[in-house]
């Protein structure tokens, strides 16, 4: 037997054309803010993406990183070289949900130089999303795999 009220639901809080447009530039707005260059513009780029309270949970199994405090250091050690880009593909394949919460899910090809060494990565990532005070999307909570191609 069909959930009538469970059905009329999702189509009240499905994700509108202007969502799902904002939740893919969102998405390849992350890939460009690796891409430019120099570590204070990668860092300014990537954490405006991000919601104050995002949570990470990089690839690798490490462990969970909370607030741009830890993000930053995470990505951008103070100290260390910058991180070089070469490229970085990301390909949403579903992206899916309501207003008030979203999530992208997809495959991603990156490879960059870092500390002198070279690395190309392929993988999958989620990133949940939802619209700040102002109605743009930030990322709220983003996961990935990583596997070495070269």
């Amino acid at each position: 037997m069909a959930e009538p009220a469970a059905q009329a639901i999702g189509e009240k809080t499905g994700l509108t054309a202007g969502d799902r447009e904002a939740l893919r530039a969102l998405d390849h707005s992350y890939a460009r803010a690796w891409l430019k260059h120099g570590t204070a513009a990668q860092s300014e780029a990537l954490l405006a993406l991000f919601a104050p309270d995002a949570v990470i949970y990089p690839g690798g199994g490490g462990e969970s990183l909370s607030g741009m405090d830890q993000m930053r250091a995470f990505w951008f050690p103070e100290g260390s070289s910058p991180t070089e880009v070469e490229y970085f593909e990301r390909e949403p394949v579903a992206i899916e949900g309501s207003p008030a919460l979203a999530a992208v899910a997809g495959r991603s090809r990156i490879a960059f130089t870092y500390a002198g060494k070279r690395s190309a990565q392929e993988g999958y990532y989620i990133i949940h999303a939802r619209p700040d005070e102002a109605g743009h999307w930030k990322i709220v909570r983003m996961m990935w795999s990583n596997r070495p191609i070269d």
